[in-house]
């Protein structure tokens, strides 16, 4: 028996949760190489170790769905389908590799703890982390997922969504309870939405956790929607409701500046008007720099 039939076999019996015709169909996806664009019915039996016809099916199956193409009696290529999720993950690629800068800058700019969100269903999934200089700060990693109804950044995210699509993540009306500021129902929820296609920006006043508090702002596509979230989060002493409002200007601003960097000329419908100018440094940010750099 060949290594990739010992392979799959091995595959089939690690446990009762493995759906074995996935499994192979899967196995055959894998035998697409760049310098192997053609796969025969022949290869594909011989390396998943089973006969030509449950083979032929599977191969038809996958074909049916988009994922191969046969391009000639009993050979295949790749299918359209497969190129289509390719762009999708070659789109989240690009999408950090282009805000990350802005990112940093902001975290510069303020010393708290940055993060870049992207919206999958309820939740808000950090896809990159960018650490802040302030000696007391927040941690938190890439791939991080936070209900998105509590975070900043999940909130930004969620106003960007039409209000039955928010009525429809959230079914029964009613949102699990973090801490005692968390919002509870939905209908408190699209009252926040609302204020933050009003405002520009988010925030979380220890609604997803006591002692933390966030600040986001959208990153609008070329396409007109809020496809990612930028935010800063540190310790609520740091934070103060007064100074939130503040470093909310900040963060809009590099948000924009993301957005403007993909080609977005204005913001959607039913959003403020861009910032015009980099609103100044606080003070305090200045001051904290200052003592840092003096206890090097």
């Amino acid at each position: 028996m060949s290594e990739p039939t010992r392979a799959v076999h091995s595959a089939d019996r690690s446990g009762g949760n493995v759906i074995i015709a996935l499994r192979r169909g899967l196995d055959i996806l894998d035998m697409f190489r760049a310098d192997r664009p053609v796969v025969g019915i022949g290869e594909m039996a011989e390396e998943l170790g089973i006969h030509k016809s449950s083979t032929s099916r599977l191969a038809a199956t996958l074909a049916a769905s988009g994922y191969l193409v046969a391009i000639s009696a009993g050979n295949y290529a790749l299918g359209p389908r497969i190129g289509a999720l390719g762009s999708l993950v070659a789109a989240r690629q690009d999408l950090v590799a282009v805000i990350t800068p802005f990112l940093s800058d902001l975290v510069e700019a303020t010393g708290e703890t940055g993060h870049l969100a992207v919206l999958d269903g309820d939740v808000a999934h950090t896809v990159q982390v960018v650490d802040g200089w302030h000696t007391v700060r927040m941690h938190s990693w890439a791939g991080k997922r936070s209900p998105a109804h509590c975070s900043s950044m999940g909130k930004a995210l969620l106003a960007g969504l039409p209000d039955d699509a928010v009525r429809t993540l959230y079914p029964t009306g009613e949102l699990p309870e973090l801490t005692e500021n968390t919002i509870r129902t939905v209908a408190r929820l699209q009252e926040e939405t609302a204020k933050i296609r009003r405002d520009g920006f988010c925030l979380d006043d220890e609604e997803l956790e006591i002692g933390l508090r966030c600040i986001a702002a959208p990153v609008f596509s070329p396409s007109g929607v809020v496809d990612a979230s930028i935010s800063i989060s540190g310790p609520a002493q740091r934070l103060t409701r007064e100074r939130m409002l503040v470093l909310a200007e900040l963060v809009r601003w590099h948000a924009w500046r993301a957005s403007v960097a993909r080609g977005v000329l204005e913001p959607p419908a039913g959003w403020p008007p861009p910032p015009q100018a980099e609103p100044p440094a606080p003070d305090w940010v200045a001051a904290a720099a200052r003592r840092i750099r003096f206890t090097a």
